[in-house]
């Protein structure tokens, strides 16, 4: 919990209370920023103050409660969340009423291109993904709506060595670095995480080699998190797969920039993957 006698004593009353608001992705620079709040509370903290921290978390399958993020990632996610709930911090995990599944398989009813009408969808674009906009942001820019109030901060995890996304951040007077206050850089931030044992483990999958937080059927994915899935989960992965044979797709490529279909690639995890792990065990 707050330790109370850290709390700076000040004049003000109950009714001046604010919301500290964490943007959390799991990632260092989120994380290190609580940590480095909890260790400075003193400097932040008036009586009646409350810390919410908000996650946003993207389904794949939210009616048999299947995550779109890597199963050891989400682990991490809940397991953190105890451990900043025992600070006394309130930790929500947002999600939005669709899923991957939902977006997939919605039929379009308008599109700037006529002959698309009635399609299903498919697989999201990268760089203009549905399911990042409406899985993911709709949800936490509706909750940032309806509770941020006058007065609330809403901090940021950006290190000192991200000038130009701490330039974007301060156009919105409410928006707070702690990274840039206490002059910290990512490299900072995953040492303070690694101090506290708090490191997402996206930074050692693959090798230490994968550090993206996304979901795992993004089309920026990396072969590593799909092995993942595939091995974890392999019921999911088989329904994953099995989509590119669904009839009158808009979008019919897992990534339009790659060659490879999901079929490809689970061939390959099946064979491929597996003699290739096989020989780096033979020296």
């Amino acid at each position: 919990m707050v330790n109370q006698t850290l709390i700076n004593n000040s004049s003000s009353s109950y009714s001046n209370s604010k919301k500290h608001i964490f943007a959390w992705s799991g990632g260092k620079d989120s994380t290190a920023s609580i940590i480095l709040f909890h260790e400075h509370e003193q400097e932040w903290l008036n009586p009646g103050d409350e810390v919410v921290i908000i996650f946003g978390e993207v389904m794949f399958d939210k009616k048999r409660n299947i995550s779109g993020h890597n199963p050891d990632i989400i682990e991490y996610i809940y397991e953190t969340k105890k451990i900043f709930e025992s600070w006394g911090y309130t930790v929500l995990i947002l999600r939005s009423d669709k899923d991957f599944l939902d977006v997939f398989h919605h039929k379009l009813t308008r599109s700037k291109d006529p002959s698309r009408i009635g399609m299903t969808y498919g697989f999201p674009l990268s760089g203009l993904c549905a399911i990042k906009r409406d899985c993911k942001f709709k949800p936490i820019e509706k909750w940032k709506k309806d509770n941020i109030k006058p007065g609330d901060r809403y901090y940021v995890g950006i290190a000192i060595d991200e000038p130009k996304r701490l330039e974007s951040m301060k156009k919105d007077a409410k928006n707070v670095s702690i990274l840039e206050k206490y002059n910290y850089t990512e490299a900072d931030a995953r040492a303070l995480c690694e101090k506290y044992n708090m490191l997402s483990p996206q930074y050692s999958l693959n090798s230490g080699k994968q550090s993206r937080d996304g979901c795992w059927f993004c089309p920026n994915a990396k072969l590593c998190e799909h092995a993942a899935i595939k091995e974890r989960m392999p019921e999911v992965w088989k329904q994953y797969v099995e989509l590119e044979n669904t009839p009158n797709l808009s979008l019919q490529h897992w990534n339009p920039y790659a060659k490879e279909t999901l079929h490809d690639r689970d061939e390959y995890l099946t064979y491929g993957y597996r003699q290739m792990n096989i020989f780096d065990y033979i020296a």
